[in-house]
C-alpha cells in the first residue's frame, strides 16, 4: 500500500471516529500550552526575577553561583534519566486500545497510524521546555544577573531539553517493547532520534500493554487510589529474587522485610540518597549561615521530604494491607513503628552526611547539624504515616466544578504538611517547634487509627 492510500484510509477512519472537526486533541494541547505560558509569564517570571534581585548578590559574594548551577545540572540529568525509566512502564505513544486494534493493526503504515500519538507528547514537552527555559532566562536577565543572551539561551536550552526528554521517553518504550530485538540504551536512543523508524518498529503487544497501563494509571489518579497507581507504575522486581525472609521475631522480621524490599529495589535507595543529602545540606546551610535566604530552608526541607518518602515502602504496604490478618500479631501501632525503623535509620545516615560538613564549614555546631537531621527525619516519617494511612478522598473531590483542585490538594496534603511543620520546627526552635512536631505526631497516629477502623468497617 502506498503512503497516499494509507493517508486516505487514515483520514476516513478519523472522520468516522471524530467527525469533520477531528478529535480536538491539538486544540486542547495548544490551549494547555497557552495557559502554562500565561501563568509562567505572569507569576513564574515575577517570582524568579525577585529572587534573583534579592538573593543574587549575596550568592555571588559567597561564591555559590557555581554550586547552584551544578546542582541544577544534576537535577536536569536526573529528570532525563527519570523520563527514560518512566518510558519503560508507560511510554509516550499510547493511543486508545480501539485505535490500536482497528487502525494500527491494519495494513496502513504503522508510522502513519502512530504519528499523532507521538507528535502530541513531543510537541507538549518541547513547548513546555521552551516556556520554562525562556522564563528562567528572561528572569535572570531582568534581575541583572546576566545579559540579554541568557534569554535566547534559555529558550533554545528549554526547547532542546524538552525534545531530549521526549526522545529518552520514547527510547524507554522502545527498550521495553517485546517486538523489538534486544537493544542497549545507546541503540534505543539512536533509533528514537529517528521517530519514523522507532514508530514503525513498535509491536502491537507492547502498544496494548502501554495503552492499557496508561488508562489504568489515569483511572487510579481520578479515583484517588494510591495503591492501584503504585502497582501500575512499579517496575517488576528482578533483583534479589533468590533472597528469602527468615523469622527473627515480630519487629525484627518486619524490619528485615523492609530491608529486603530495599535490596530488591535499589533505585529507591539511590533516589532517596540523591534527594535527602542535598536537602539536609541546604536546610543546615540556611540555618548556620546568617545571610542565607529562607527559600533555601524551604527547598531543603522539600527535598528531604521527597527523599524520605521513597524509603517508606513498608509503611505504604501496611496501609494497603490493613484489612488483612496480621500474621505476626501485635497492634497496628507496633507494626507501623517497626516499618518506621529503616526510613529513620537511612535518613539519619544520609542526613548526617549532608548536614554535618555544611554546618561545620558555615561555622555552626555539630549539635545543631544533628538537630536538623533529627527534626527532618521525624517530620518525613510522620508525613509518611499521614500519606500511607489516609482514607479515600472526600466526596467533593469527584464534583465537576472543584473536584480536580480538591483531588490535587488531597494528593499533596501529606507533603505540604511535612514541609510546613519541618520549616516551622527548624526556623523557630523552642515552644513553636515542640507544638508543631507534637501536632504532626498526633495527626499521624490519628491517621493510622482512622485507616484501621475504615478497613475493619
Amino acid at each position: 500500500m502506498t503512503d497516499g492510500d494509507g493517508r486516505h484510509r487514515l483520514r476516513d477512519a478519523e472522520h468516522v471516529l471524530h467527525g469533520p472537526e477531528g478529535s480536538g486533541a491539538w486544540r486542547r494541547l495548544l490551549y494547555a500550552v497557552y495557559v502554562v505560558a500565561l501563568l509562567a509569564g505572569l507569576y513564574g517570571f515575577t517570582i524568579v526575577r525577585a529572587l534573583v534581585e534579592v538573593v543574587g548578590p549575596t550568592w555571588r559574594a559567597q561564591g555559590l553561583v557555581g554550586p547552584i548551577a551544578a546542582a541544577a545540572g544534576a537535577l536536569l540529568v536526573a529528570l532525563l534519566a527519570l523520563g527514560h525509566l518512566a518510558g519503560r512502564r508507560r511510554g509516550p505513544v499510547t493511543p486508545d486500545l480501539p485505535w490500536i486494534e482497528h487502525v494500527v493493526a491494519s495494513s496502513v503504515d504503522r508510522r502513519l497510524t502512530l504519528r499523532d500519538a507521538w507528535r502530541l507528547p513531543v510537541t507538549g514537552l518541547a513547548a513546555g521546555g521552551t516556556v520554562v527555559g525562556g522564563v528562567l532566562g528572561a528572569a535572570l536577565w531582568a534581575g541583572g544577573a546576566t545579559g540579554p543572551v541568557t534569554a535566547v539561551v534559555g529558550v533554545v536550552g528549554g526547547l532542546a531539553t524538552g525534545v531530549a526528554l521526549a526522545v529518552l521517553w520514547l527510547a524507554g518504550q522502545v527498550v521495553s517493547d517485546p517486538a523489538v530485538e534486544r537493544r542497549s540504551f545507546g541503540a534505543a536512543v539512536a533509533v528514537s532520534m529517528r521517530p519514523r523508524a522507532a514508530l514503525r518498529g513498535l509491536g502491537l503487544e507492547g502498544l496494548r500493554a502501554h495503552s492499557a497501563r496508561s488508562s489504568r494509571l489515569g483511572g487510579a489518579v481520578l479515583a484517588g487510589d494510591p495503591r492501584a497507581m503504585r502497582l501500575e507504575a512499579a517496575s517488576p522486581v528482578r533483583r534479589g529474587r533468590s533472597l528469602r525472609l527468615r523469622s527473627r521475631g515480630r519487629e525484627r522480621t518486619l524490619v528485615a522485610r523492609d530491608l529486603l524490599g530495599m535490596r530488591r529495589q535499589p533505585l529507591l535507595l539511590v533516589g532517596g540518597l540523591a534527594l535527602v543529602v542535598p536537602g539536609t545540606a541546604a536546610a543546615a546551610w540556611s540555618l548556620a549561615a546568617p545571610s542565607a535566604p529562607v527559600a533555601g530552608l524551604v527547598v531543603g526541607v522539600l527535598l528531604a521530604q521527597l527523599g524520605g518518602g521513597l524509603w517508606g515502602e513498608g509503611l505504604r504496604l501496611q496501609g494497603d494491607t490493613l484489612g488483612a490478618p496480621r500474621l505476626l500479631g501485635g497492634s497496628v501501632e507496633q507494626e507501623a513503628l517497626a516499618h518506621s525503623v529503616l526510613p529513620v535509620v537511612l535518613f539519619a545516615l544520609a542526613g548526617a552526611t549532608g548536614a554535618v560538613p555544611v554546618t561545620l564549614l558555615a561555622g555552626g555546631s555539630l549539635l545543631g547539624a544533628l538537630l536538623v537531621v533529627l527534626v527532618l527525619a521525624l517530620t518525613a516519617t510522620a508525613a509518611q504515616w499521614v500519606a500511607a494511612f489516609r482514607v479515600g478522598p472526600p466526596t467533593l473531590a469527584f464534583a465537576a466544578e472543584s473536584g480536580a483542585a480538591l483531588l490535587v490538594l488531597w494528593w499533596a496534603w501529606p507533603l505540604v504538611l511535612g514541609v510546613v511543620v519541618g520549616t516551622l520546627a527548624l526556623a523557630f526552635p523552642g515552644p513553636v517547634a515542640v507544638l508543631a512536631l507534637g501536632a504532626l505526631a498526633m495527626l499521624a497516629r490519628r491517621s493510622l487509627q482512622r485507616a484501621a477502623v475504615a478497613h475493619r468497617d
